[in-house]
């Protein structure tokens, strides 16, 4: 805190900054910067998800987020549904989605929307920044882009830069000062600017070009993505030569000093799952990322037959256990849940769901008449309830899948009674 805090003497009032986009991005971003003093306006299309944090509440899981909106709301910050705030700031920061379609092509129609939405109401002086993850090229793009629709020079009278997020879904508020800022200018100006702006909540800046900031965003979730398609596709090996993976990683990992193979699991999500595409559009390299995709995504199917290898499942009752796309968090999108959902409905079972933050039932309920359970988020939730909680609420005879190994017996599928 008390970096920022500081730099807002670099300012000569209190910096005025407008946020597009109040999502899982957008929304912690803004609070962080209004607890700091500036001046935030959170704007959003949604006029729902706008009036729920007018009223105090957070519309998703973020770890001190009801905490930062309760001290700043009113005060320096500001939900609105309408873009008449944009004259009055200095700053602007666009953090709207891109997904890919059904082709797998990445989707910029909301960030340009967006921006033609701003168009009319930009003023002279102004920094605009891209959050939003996007292909490389995009900024310098975006820059050619304001010159022919605006009497605007880029580096003149608008300053431009891709700043990216790497911060954890629902530990924004704790990672923003901690995880070095990338800064990326279209120009030395827009540079300047951006890292004056940035100083205000991290004081760990690194200042590069717009196109190296937008490669490296996107590296940094691609290395992560094959980094956990490696430890999946050694899973896949283990089975086709019977082994156990959990033993195996034991083996490589303890006391190694070049250990550190990463254990298999269902890795999914909005970013993990997509940002590759926005690297191999158009390049003939690009077979380790495809592949990494086809590993992560084949996953579910394996644990389907893998299954069915031990139990038939027509008209079985299966208990899905976790439906975020990662641990602790109340997001589903993309994630890999769903996939075992569908793919288990499709085999003619009878799918009962359970989820801490999405999905909250009687897990006795849930568990009480299961022959199977598959373990397919590693909540925290489930690991506490842990082997024995798990004995006492699901039948003796009901197979457990976990992929996770989250309770520790060292093996994919067994027997809920030979634990004992």
């Amino acid at each position: 805190m008390a970096a920022g805090k500081a730099a807002l003497r670099v300012f000569a009032v209190s910096p005025r900054i407008a946020i597009f986009g109040l999502g899982r991005v957008g929304l912690p971003l803004g609070l962080y910067f209004a607890r700091q003093g500036a001046t935030v306006y959170g704007v959003d299309h949604n006029a729902q998800l706008v009036e729920t944090l007018r009223r105090g509440r957070m519309p998703f899981l973020e770890e001190q987020g009801e905490e930062f909106l309760q001290e700043t709301l009113g005060k320096t910050f500001f939900p609105t549904t309408t873009l008449d705030c944009v004259a009055e700031t200095e700053s602007i920061i666009l953090t709207l989605g891109t997904p890919v379609d059904e082709h797998l092509d990445p989707v910029f129609s909301e960030l340009e929307q967006g921006i033609a939405s701003l168009l009319p109401h930009f003023r002279k002086g102004q920094l605009l920044v891209l959050r939003s993850t996007v292909a490389p090229g995009t900024t310098e793009g975006l820059k050619r882009h304001l010159e022919q629709k605006t009497s605007f020079r880029v580096g003149e009278d608008l300053f431009l830069s891709f700043c990216p997020e790497r911060i954890a879904e629902g530990q924004a508020l704790q990672e923003i000062p901690e995880v070095p800022q990338i800064i990326g200018g279209v120009d030395a100006e827009s540079t300047r600017r951006s890292e004056e702006l940035f100083r205000l909540i991290n004081s760990r800046l690194l200042l590069t070009d717009a196109t190296s900031a937008e490669l490296a965003k996107l590296f940094c979730n691609m290395y992560r993505y094959i980094d956990f398609a490696i430890g999946n596709e050694f899973f896949y090996l283990t089975l086709q030569h019977g082994r156990n993976m959990f033993e195996i990683l034991d083996l490589i990992n303890r006391d190694y000093k070049r250990g550190g193979l990463k254990p298999p699991g269902l890795t999914g999500g909005p970013c993990l799952y997509k940002d590759g595409f926005f690297l191999v559009t158009g390049s003939p390299f690009n077979d380790l990322i495809s592949a990494a995709w086809k590993i992560n995504e084949t996953v579910p199917y394996m644990l389907i037959n893998e299954l069915k290898k031990h139990i038939p499942l027509q008209a079985t009752r299966v208990a899905l256990l976790g439906l975020g796309f990662k641990r602790n968090i109340d997001d589903d999108r993309n994630s890999l849940s769903r996939k075992v959902q569908r793919l288990l409905l499709k085999e003619g079972c009878q799918v009962s769901l359970h989820d801490p933050f999405l999905h909250k039932c009687d897990l006795a309920e849930v568990l009480s008449h299961a022959r199977a359970v598959m373990i397919c988020t590693n909540h925290d939730f489930y690991q506490q309830l842990g082997l024995e909680g798990l004995r006492r609420l699901a039948p003796a005879d009901a197979f457990v899948c976990d992929i996770w190994n989250l309770f520790g017996v060292g093996k994919l599928i067994y027997v809920l009674k030979e634990t004992e």
